[in-house]
């Protein structure tokens, strides 16, 4: 008989659990800050500080797996707020670029 410890558990789909949870928390930040920019423009900023703005809930989110020890969604939530900083920074250049 074979035992259940000797296969190792895939966190492949933690890691993807992860990463969504990251897009889809930014989705939502860039669909409030659209609503509001129909009361002030100035909330149209998060668009350019998503990559700071995303540090408010990544790293809580971080804690919270460490702590329950949940090493896939851990490493998704890293490679999901590494991914939106990422694009928020070459955007961030682009537009620098031209200014």
């Amino acid at each position: 008989m074979l035992k259940a410890s000797i296969f190792k558990k895939s966190h492949i789909g933690d890691a993807i659990a992860g990463i969504v949870t990251v897009f889809g928390i930014d989705i939502l930040i860039i669909f409030i800050a659209l609503l509001l920019n129909i009361i002030s423009p100035i909330f149209m900023s998060v668009f350019f500080s998503i990559g700071l703005i995303q540090l408010i809930y990544v790293l809580p989110l971080l804690r919270w797996s460490m702590k329950r020890r949940v090493k896939g969604f851990t490493k998704g939530l890293i490679l999901g707020a590494l991914a939106i900083a990422s694009i928020n920074l070459a955007c961030f250049l682009v537009i620098l670029k031209f200014f």
